[in-house]
């Protein structure tokens, strides 16, 4: 069974109703530790299987959701806003789908809500067959690096640079495939947006203008689905967290409150 860690970069035992932030691949939950300054309260960061947490050899997003249920579980948590960046916000969109009347509100950061086209899907598990036969997860994730923060970051932003270097360099072989695999295997959960939608649950879609790897029309489709409008951040890429902390944190912090 795949595990997760789940950690409090901020602890309000007052706060009835936690954030939970899921991490973009390849990375753990530090991806998020900027944004935490622009929050109150409660601020519980996630950990995935493979990096931090514990994969397990049937890599699944359905998996991954149950180890945050049973994570949240253990600390005593009901009801929750959750949100993700890129694969998080696959597992955010999984934890609606699993158990829809534990999540309070929903935040999704350059992510999407259809499955794999063939060509994508295969490409993740060939990279996943790769990690398996012992190719390095630093070989495996340079050609994914270079699109990962916008252009306007790169050329003017070298800290920003920096800190994503040092958290791809963490990650590992095992963790790379466990969730390329899990990635793969996900289905179009659109339906599961405008369930969310139908039934009010307060909600919101940020985009990186210059993202490689979601394009605008992923993300208005998103938007539609849950009856909101989206936000482009500008000067912008795929790891909004990373690169917009302070946009992250006040789209977090509406939502939030909206969830109340």
């Amino acid at each position: 069974m795949a595990t997760v860690l789940l950690r409090a970069l901020r602890d309000d035992p007052t706060d009835a109703l936690p954030l939970v932030l899921l991490a973009p691949f390849p990375l753990d939950g530090r991806a998020w530790s900027k944004v935490v300054a622009h929050i109150t309260g409660t601020v519980l960061v996630v950990d995935p299987p493979g990096f931090g947490g514990d994969a397990d050899d049937a890599p699944s997003l359905e998996g991954y959701a149950r180890a945050v249920l049973d994570a949240l579980d253990a600390r005593g948590v009901r009801r929750f806003v959750v949100a993700g960046n890129s694969m998080g916000g696959y597992a955010a969109m999984c934890l609606a789908e699993v158990a829809p009347e534990r999540v309070a509100g929903l935040g999704l950061f350059g992510t999407k809500s259809t499955a794999d086209a063939d060509a994508a899907r295969a490409n993740r598990l060939a990279m996943a067959d790769a990690a398996d036969a012992g190719t390095p997860a630093s070989e495996l994730l340079a050609p994914l690096k270079g699109n990962l923060l916008g252009a306007s970051t790169k050329a003017a932003r070298p800290k920003v640079v920096a800190k994503l270097d040092g958290l791809v360099a963490d990650a590992t072989a095992s963790g790379v495939a466990w969730a390329q695999r899990a990635m793969a295997g996900r289905p179009d959960r659109t339906a599961v947006l405008a369930g969310l939608g139908e039934r009010d649950v307060p909600a919101v879609v940020v985009h990186g203008a210059e993202d490689a790897l979601m394009d605008a029309a992923s993300q208005e489709a998103m938007a539609d689905a849950l009856g909101v409008q989206r936000v482009e951040v500008q000067a912008c890429g795929h790891l909004v967290p990373l690169e917009a902390p302070d946009v992250a944190g006040a789209a977090l912090m509406a939502l939030m409150e909206a969830a109340q």
